[in-house]
């Protein structure tokens, strides 16, 4: 998003890191317009004091973490309204808190951006706001087609199915590997490693953690197919990401999903564990329909791209610069 973002030339790109930002998260563009500063402040200070007196009187973007309560000219992403959905997954204190900071910024901040159309509707719902206050810009998997395959250590020696997502309750992984192993087929969970309530790694099942870029294309390169059990979903990348790279994707029908998919996929529905396995048998019975999915996951990741979803973001802040000129 940040390098489509400066590509556009329209204007220069500052790009603000706190202080205990690690070298590896800081972005390293190299594209002419964009200026990366490193404060000398982290946590609440960096977002909610450093952040508004750096960029007082310009619009400020935030793509992620929390943003400035008392900010008005800035573009605020809500990524989905996944902790007033499903809160049991969640703190009830965290739940209070979260609410109330998007309540506020929704009515505060100047612009407000969500994933898809879906989260969109999700969060004005919820939130009591207009829900054409929203900008969506969706995610995309164009930066992983070019990237050159790693292979990681985790591989299982067996056929395996890829999982990528966190052990969220929300996210239903555990219900889904736990029945793929059952009926005897090998699983690869990314993501899961170390994360709180994360369940022991089942027979022929292997828990890799969070892995590179490289390493995710190998997986996703040479697995049977992307399974994505989510009882509830925003966006869903990383079905994108596996139609661009050829790996068939069988992903429940919650959320977003059949829209973000389209025909690039096969539907379960996430309570019933028993569709997931029947969608699994056709994947590897019927002929001719693994390369259905993979020809159709191409053709529908091609809708997507980061340039597009930048230009949203840019036209905003064109409208914002515009509408209070500089002195």
């Amino acid at each position: 998003m940040v390098r489509a973002i400066a590509t556009t030339g329209r204007f220069e790109l500052i790009i603000h890191v706190p202080a205990n930002a690690p070298a590896a998260a800081v972005p390293s563009t190299g594209d002419a317009g964009v200026d990366i500063r490193r404060a000398r402040f982290s946590g609440a200070i960096f977002e909610q004091i450093y952040l508004p007196a750096v960029t007082m009187g310009r619009p400020l973007l935030n793509f992620a973490g929390s943003a400035p309560l008392l900010k008005r000219r800035q573009l605020v992403t809500m990524h989905d309204a996944t902790p007033f959905r499903c809160p049991r997954g969640f703190s009830k204190t965290f739940v209070i808190r979260h609410y109330l900071t998007y309540w506020w910024l929704g009515r505060v901040a100047e612009g407000l951006a969500t994933v898809s159309l879906y989260s969109a509707h999700e969060l004005s719902d919820v939130l009591h706001i207009d829900v054409d206050r929203f900008i969506v810009a969706g995610g995309s998997a164009d930066s992983l087609t070019g990237v050159r395959p790693e292979r990681p250590d985790q591989v299982p020696d067996d056929d395996y199915y890829l999982v990528v997502d966190t052990a969220a309750q929300h996210e239903n992984v555990c219900v889904a590997v736990q029945s793929m192993t059952g009926s005897g087929r090998g699983v690869l969970a990314v993501g899961m490693l170390g994360a709180p309530r994360a369940p022991v790694p089942p027979e022929r099942a292997v828990f890799a953690g969070h892995l590179t870029d490289a390493e995710l294309v190998w997986l996703y390169r040479h697995s049977q197919g992307l399974v994505l059990p989510a009882a509830y979903e925003g966006f869903g990348l990383s079905a994108l990401e596996a139609q661009a790279l050829g790996c068939p994707v069988v992903c429940s029908d919650a959320g977003v999903l059949p829209d973000v998919c389209h025909d690039g996929a096969l539907y379960f529905d996430p309570d019933e564990p028993d569709t997931l396995l029947a969608q699994l048998d056709r994947l590897e019975t019927e002929i001719g329909l693994a390369e259905d999915l993979r020809r159709q996951g191409y053709e529908n990741a091609r809708r997507h791209s980061w340039t597009d979803a930048a230009q949203q973001i840019v036209d905003w802040v064109g409208a914002a610069w515009t509408a209070r000129p500089r002195r």
